[in-house]
């Protein structure tokens, strides 16, 4: 029983330092979420042209 909540600790924690490794990179550089748009858009227009 212990080991679950411990795995469960440790996941848990990855994923909060992930989240905050995100945000903090989003707020210095205010880029990332927007270039994976805009990549996706030119893309999709890209392919309707063809």
């Amino acid at each position: 029983m212990q080991m679950v909540i411990t795995f469960m600790a440790v996941v848990g924690g990855m994923i909060f330092s992930l989240a905050v490794a995100l945000l903090a990179e989003e707020l210095i550089f205010g880029q990332v979420i927007r270039v994976f748009f805009v990549r996706q858009t030119v893309t999709e227009k890209t392919e309707g042209k063809r």
